[in-house]
């Protein structure tokens, strides 16, 4: 049996039984990090180099372009969709006494450009909230529109420009559609954690309307790619630190996971499924968004205190697991055993029984090479099922 790209994601979102391999999914290279630079002058990436053009038009929809660092990897499924330019009014210039920043009036989070120590090359860190108040933030809203009113409409999302990008990418992977807010990364960014939990204690309403808001334009782009024929809905929001959550777990009860739900049966409504990405330790926040209706989560970081063997057992009946191979810790500073080590302990602690990506914890950095080699050889060797470690 060999199946599709399409095919093999779908099995694994099902978790029915185990597909023919485990499918791969990766965030990617960090165009700015030392590993990007030493792909793009490889003969792998010579011998990868692809480029799709398409027919529909280059001014109204996303070129599909250079997938030849997709292909090095051999995915089966990324984040990569036909429509750009789906928010008005993404940046402003810098707020008073910020200076060398510019600032996203939909959320308030203040990012700033600076050269990369190791390779110069520019990168935009996140520096600070803005909204740091209720009044700040409605100054902003009125004046550049609330996020739900920032959608572009001249957008069109039809199902022929999908089932074209769709069909122009399957030998390839089968691509995944974004949403475009991540809610609570929007939230503490925006004001900051140690405001958004004060807000939390002293006007929770505020945090309500401020979720609400943000949910809401979710819910529009859901039902955009429900018309257009979307399978699967990717959402990007970080929930943990190293060790820890951000906030607690009665505070993620009340403040976000009511507004997961809705976004997770939303999906469901249209049958679609939705995958979420969250770096950090969120061990005790899964069983809750499982419950609310998440398909898949992405990343788990070792390195954070992540148990993927504990979640298998735990949640793997109901909940599909992509990533956990521990890119910040073994594949950055480990030998080339000690990664194919970590890629055979991830596959026998997930794979068993279907419902498992294989693919880094997070995106990559400044790998060594021969790492960058190991790892995806050893991926490739033991992806294969029945699993023979």
């Amino acid at each position: 049996m060999v199946l599709s790209k399409r095919e093999r994601v779908i099995h694994a979102l099902e978790r029915d039984d185990e597909p023919d391999k485990i499918p791969i999914f990766y965030n990617g290279f960090e165009r700015t990090g030392t590993s990007y630079q030493y792909f793009i002058e490889s003969d792998e990436f010579k011998e990868s180099n692809t480029f799709i053009e398409n027919t529909y038009s280059r001014e109204e929809y996303r070129w599909v372009g250079n997938i030849t660092e997709l292909r090095f990897w051999n995915v089966d499924c990324e984040v990569k969709d036909p429509w750009r330019h789906r928010m008005k009014s993404a940046v402003v210039e810098n707020p008073p006494n910020y200076p060398g920043t510019y600032l996203q009036p939909t959320s308030g989070r203040i990012f700033k450009r600076v050269d990369q120590v190791k390779t110069g090359l520019n990168y935009a860190w996140y520096f600070d909230g803005y909204f740091k108040t209720p009044e700040i933030l409605h100054q902003y809203w009125d004046e550049y529109g609330k996020p739900s009113e920032c959608i572009n409409d001249e957008v069109k999302y039809s199902p022929k420009v999908w089932e074209e990008f769709v069909d122009s990418l399957s030998p390839y992977f089968y691509p995944m559609a974004r949403l475009m807010i991540a809610m609570n990364e929007a939230l503490f960014e925006g004001m900051t954690v140690s405001r958004a939990t004060y807000y939390m204690r002293k006007n929770p309403d505020f945090i309500h309307e401020v979720m609400n808001e943000y949910t809401t334009t979710n819910l529009e782009f859901i039902k955009r790619y429900a018309e257009a024929g979307v399978d699967i809905v990717f959402y990007f929001d970080d929930l943990g630190y190293k060790g820890r959550s951000m906030f607690s777990l009665e505070n993620f009860r009340t403040f976000m996971l009511p507004y997961y739900k809705k976004l997770y049966q939303e999906c469901h409504k249209h049958g679609m499924f939705i995958v979420q990405h969250s770096c950090g330790y969120i061990d005790k926040l899964l069983p809750d968004m499982v419950e609310a209706g998440l398909d898949c989560i992405q990343a788990l970081e070792p390195a954070a205190g992540v148990n993927l063997s504990y979640l298998k057992d735990t949640l793997g009946d109901k909940l599909s697991l992509m990533g956990g191979m521990d890119a910040t810790r073994i594949l950055s500073f480990g030998t080339t055993k000690e990664v194919e080590e970590e890629v055979k302990r991830c596959i026998k602690s997930a794979a068993y029984g279907g419902g498992y990506f294989a693919g880094p914890s997070h995106n990559i950095l400044n790998v060594p090479w021969d790492n960058i080699l190991a790892f995806r050889a050893a991926i490739e060797k033991y992806r294969a099922y029945p699993l023979k470690i």
